[in-house]
């Protein structure tokens, strides 16, 4: 197994209405029952992946990367779009993570 840390990500939570902010932690390869740890700048927050509507993170300089139903998905084609949504949302640039 290998740890994977994402250092900027928008993370949608099943029992969470609005989206928060932080690192996430996991190891891989991903599974049903892969544990995620969620550091905001508030609290430390422990999920099992089946909890996670979606993980939005930029991967590098031209990619964005998902998790989203239990798999990952990247994007490379429309990187300016959601270079532009994730800011807005995020109210900041989110951070290269690898």
């Amino acid at each position: 197994m290998k740890e994977i840390r994402i250092k900027d990500a928008i993370i949608g939570l099943k029992d969470k209405a609005q989206p928060i902010f932080g690192s996430v932690k996991y190891q891989t390869p991903l599974n049903r029952k892969s544990i995620f740890e969620i550091k905001t700048k508030e609290r430390k927050i422990t999920v099992p992946m089946h909890q996670l509507k979606i993980v939005i993170f930029k991967f590098n300089e031209r990619s964005f990367d998902f998790i989203f139903k239990n798999q990952a998905y990247f994007d490379k084609q429309d990187f300016n779009y959601w270079d532009k949504a994730t800011s807005k949302l995020a109210d900041h640039n989110l951070e290269r993570s690898f």
